[in-house]
C-alpha cells in the first residue's frame, strides 16, 4: 500500500462524510501532523479533487471529482433537473447542448447532450472552459456578483486561441455589460476557428448564478443569419431550468 496515496483518498471519504474540514481537524482524524495534511490537500487542491472556502479556510470535495465519480455527477441537483431541458435543447436545435457549473473560480463541463449530426462539436464531461473567450464562461462570468467578477478579471489570462478572441480586460469588461443586457454570452469563433457558441445563466433559487445552459455547432450552420432562432430556443431552455431550480423572477 501507498501511505500518502491511502491518506489522500482517505481525506476525500473524510470530506464525501462531514462535507468540509479543517487542517487540524482533519490531521486528528487522519493521526498524523498538520504538515502532512497541507501537504496532501495542496496536491488534491492542484486537481480540483478539494476546494478551500474563502471564508472559513475548511475543504470540501471539488468539481475535479467529475472525472472520476459518475457518483457525483447523479448528486448535484443541476445536472438532474436540467437533464431532461438539455435533452430537448439538442432535439429542438439539433446541436450539441451542454451544462456548466462554477466552482473554485473556474468554469466546467458537468453534463451534455451530444448532437447526432455527423459533425457536430461537444466537449468532455469535467472539461474547464476558458472564462474569457467561452460563452459559457463569460455568460457566468457576467453575472457574478461585481467585486468576484472584478478580482476574477484582474487575474485572466487573456490568451488568444484565434484572431477574434479579446486579448484586453478593457475589452470583456464592455462585452459582459451585454451579455447581462441581452441575457446570453456568444462565443463566435473566439476559442476555436468554425465554431460556434452560445450559452444563457441559469438562476438558482437565491437569484445567483452558478451554472449555464450552452449549445455548440459549426459556424456553418450556427451563424448571424439564422442566431435569433438558436437564441430564443436556448433562454427558453435556460428560464425552464432556472424556474425548476426555485428561481422567480421578480422586478
Amino acid at each position: 500500500m501507498i501511505q500518502s496515496l491511502d491518506r489522500g483518498l482517505e481525506i476525500l471519504f473524510i470530506l464525501a462524510e462531514h462535507k468540509s474540514r479543517g487542517v487540524t481537524e482533519l490531521a486528528e482524524d487522519l493521526k498524523v501532523n498538520k504538515s502532512t495534511v497541507f501537504r496532501l490537500l495542496d496536491t488534491m487542491k492542484e486537481r480540483d479533487l478539494v476546494q478551500q472556502d474563502e471564508v472559513t479556510a475548511k475543504y470540501r470535495l471539488g468539481i475535479g471529482l467529475l472525472h472520476i465519480s459518475e457518483g457525483l455527477v447523479k448528486n448535484l441537483d443541476a445536472i438532474n433537473i436540467s437533464k431532461p431541458t438539455l435533452k430537448q435543447l439538442m432535439d429542438s436545435t439539433k446541436e450539441s447542448a451542454h451544462l456548466c457549473t462554477f466552482t473554485n473560480d473556474k468554469v466546467y463541463v458537468v453534463d451534455q447532450v451530444k448532437s447526432n449530426y455527423p459533425m457536430k462539436v461537444s466537449a468532455a464531461i469535467g472539461h474547464e472552459e476558458p472564462i474569457h473567450c467561452s460563452s459559457v464562461g463569460k455568460c457566468i462570468l457576467a453575472y457574478l456578483p461585481e467585486e468576484k467578477r472584478n478580482k476574477i478579471l484582474d487575474g485572466v489570462r487573456f490568451v488568444a486561441y484565434t484572431e477574434k478572441t479579446k486579448t484586453s480586460k478593457e475589452a470583456l469588461v464592455e462585452e459582459l455589460k451585454q451579455i447581462r443586457k441581452n441575457g446570453y454570452a456568444l462565443d463566435d469563433e473566439e476559442l476555436s476557428v468554425g465554431v460556434c457558441c452560445i450559452a444563457a445563466p441559469i438562476y438558482n433559487h437565491k437569484g445567483e448564478v452558478k451554472n449555464c445552459i450552452g449549445i455548440s455547432g459549426p459556424s456553418a450552420r450556427i451563424h448571424m443569419e439564422n442566431i435569433d432562432s438558436y437564441i430564443n430556443k436556448l433562454k427558453i431552455a435556460a428560464n425552464n431550468i432556472s424556474h425548476n431550480m426555485g428561481y422567480r423572477y421578480t422586478k
